[in-house]
């Protein structure tokens, strides 16, 4: 079976600062957007696939691990996966999104994996 899978990028600061100035807000309003538009275009079987770049303990990562698990739910009755890859910009990923776009992990959504 052939998966379609659409990746949202999500990066920049995500600290108090970034929270508190409204940043995290407007990263995280154009990462739903854009996972909540491809989940629409998506058909059962195709998976999302959140990637967050920011500091692995910021507002933003929260925020996006929050979100994830709440889009995955929603996707659910179209039978669309959604996950999420967390860490670092230099963290080698390439096997966890060729994994979570695989049938290999058609049991996974929901799932917030974090890449060292």
């Amino acid at each position: 079976m052939t998966v379609t899978q659409v990746i949202v990028h999500v990066s920049g600061d995500g600290g108090l600062a970034a929270a508190a100035s409204g940043a995290v807000a407007t990263r995280l309003g154009e990462a739903f957007g854009q996972a909540r538009d491809a989940v629409g275009r998506l058909t059962s079987g195709d998976a999302v696939l959140l990637r967050c770049t920011a500091d692995g303990d910021s507002v933003l990562t929260g925020a996006l691990r929050s979100l994830c698990r709440t889009l995955a739910r929603e996707a659910a009755a179209r039978g669309v996966r959604v996950n999420a890859i967390v860490g670092k910009p230099e963290a080698d990923v390439a096997g966890l999104v060729a994994f979570l776009g695989s049938d290999a992990s058609v049991m996974c959504t929901g799932a917030v994996l974090a890449a060292c």
